[in-house]
């Protein structure tokens, strides 16, 4: 008789919030009695979350290389931003050293004598462009 009623009470303390709580969800109260419908929607579940699990794998792998990578990109940059920067400063120093000859006095006659030439045949193009001018008006 003790005993009868401590299972009942038993019963009534773990089965009352058990039932209560499938009634206020049918579809889990459903599921609880069609277990073959209940092991497919787990086996879907679990197949749902290996392909979850693998692409959160396959982003935090990609994410990681990126990240391995990044101090070989970054140091292959410095070096090609410094050899260029290197190589500009040596050509234009290069540059100033051979660009500055001695001006010889035969040269200096020749670039005047040029530019007198032409200094006059600049004259003559802007005379007969005038006289074109003033012959179409």
């Amino acid at each position: 008789m003790l005993t009868d009623t401590l299972t009942e009470a038993l019963q009534s303390v773990l089965l009352t919030p058990l039932q209560r709580w499938l009634t206020e969800h049918p579809l889990l109260g459903w599921l609880a009695g069609h277990p073959l419908w209940t092991l497919a929607l787990v086996g879907l579940g679990l197949l749902l979350f290996a392909g979850l699990w693998s692409a959160i794998a396959r982003l935090t792998e990609g994410f990681w290389l990126t990240l391995v990578r990044l101090p070989f990109q970054l140091g292959g940059w410095l070096f090609a931003t410094t050899a260029s920067l290197l190589v500009k400063s040596l050509l234009v120093k290069q540059w100033a050293k051979t660009a500055k000859p001695e001006p010889s006095p035969d040269r200096l006659g020749e670039i005047l004598a040029r530019l007198a030439t032409l200094q006059s045949e600049q004259a003559e193009l802007l005379a007969e462009m005038r006289q074109l001018l003033a012959d179409r008006h």
